[in-house]
Parts: C-alpha cells; structure tokens; sequence
C-alpha cells in the first residue's frame, strides 16, 4: 500500500503548511502584544512631573566596608556602573553609586568557562 505524492501535490502541501505556520506566528504576535498592553503597568512607578526638580536622597549612614586586598582607582568602573544603571531606569530619580565591591563567589565552572573563552581566541 504505497501512496506517492505528484510534485503538484507535495508542494500544495507544503505551502498550506507554511500558511497554517505563519497564521499561527500573527496569532502569537498578537496575543503577546495584547498581554504586554494589559501588564503594561504592572510594576511601573507614576513618572514625576518634568517642571518638578528631582531631589537626591539623603546619604545613608557609613557602613563599615570589608577589608579589599587590594586597593584599586575604580572611578572609571563606577562611572559605567553608574550609566548603564541611568539608562536602565530612565525614569529621572537621582542616585548615586558610592561603592562597588566585587563579588568572588562564581562555582568553578563558571570561572573555567569564562578562562576558556577569554584565553581560546589568543
């Protein structure tokens, strides 16, 4: 019991296929254009008017920093650490980054990993 397909009919096949797939991808489309329309505001904070000055909070007391290894001039560091988050937010609150302490705590992997990409392109 073999059945072939004509040339004719495999390619109707395929095109009515391929149309049944893209209807399905402007359904999803759709569909996540209506969801992010509905959360939209979700987590979202009320933007402060733009005539009123944006006032900086009050320093928090000096917290006692970990002893570093050594010490080292990030002003540099925390000058990117500082936009990257500004442009993140932009929603005009005034902050700013005072200290930036580096984290060690990465599992083994992941540091492996990070060698084999840095140390593969040399």
């Amino acid at each position: 019991m073999s059945t072939s397909l004509s040339l004719g009919s495999s390619l109707l096949v395929t095109v009515v296929g391929m149309i049944i797939v893209f209807f399905g991808l402007t359904v999803l489309i759709f569909l996540i254009k209506g969801l992010v329309a509905l959360t939209g505001n979700v987590g979202k904070k009320k933007a402060a008017p733009a005539s009123a000055p944006v006032k900086a909070a009050p320093a928090p007391a000096p917290v006692p920093a970990a002893p570093e290894a050594e010490p080292e001039d990030d002003g540099a560091l925390i000058a990117a650490i500082t936009a990257a988050i500004a442009c993140m937010l932009d929603d005009g609150t005034a902050f700013t980054v005072r200290h930036v302490r580096r984290l060690n705590n990465a599992p083994a992997w992941q540091k492996a990993g990070r060698e084999e990409q840095v140390y593969s392109h040399s």
